[in-house]
């Protein structure tokens, strides 16, 4: 599952204050009442931040709660990509979804060019397929 970007853009400014405030996330959890397992989720955007929590987060971090909250990007418009190398007639309700799934591959990690995604490939060598 994708984490959705406002939780990463919340997470961002969070951790960042921290660090600015050179404390740890056991700290600030504790400050927060939350687990220090929940911080770091919430830092990376895994997890939701609910209402109470920003204001917890704000009272720790020594902020004011707007602070806290990423400045609203402007959504994108299907007639932004008119001039996408898309093929075909579509609505502008499909486009979106083309626009949704490009965002979606460009923000995945690069795969690796062997093919091997990071995993061990057993492979058997050529003596041992001569020995059979």
């Amino acid at each position: 599952m994708r984490p959705e970007p406002i939780y990463q853009q919340i997470g961002r400014i969070i951790r960042a204050r921290r660090r600015v405030l050179d404390r740890a996330q056991g700290q600030l959890a504790q400050q927060v009442g939350i687990s220090r397992a929940t911080l770091a989720n919430i830092e990376t955007g895994r997890q939701r931040v609910l209402v109470h929590q920003l204001y917890a987060f704000a009272r720790a971090l020594e902020l004011k709660l707007s602070d806290l909250l990423p400045e609203q990007a402007p959504p994108r418009l299907a007639a932004e990509w008119s001039g996408a190398p898309i093929e075909g007639n579509l609505s502008a309700e499909q486009k979106e979804q083309v626009v949704s799934l490009i965002e979606q591959v460009e923000t995945q990690p690069p795969k690796r060019m062997d093919g091997t995604d990071g995993k061990t490939r057993i492979t058997r060598s050529t003596s041992t397929k001569a020995a059979r």
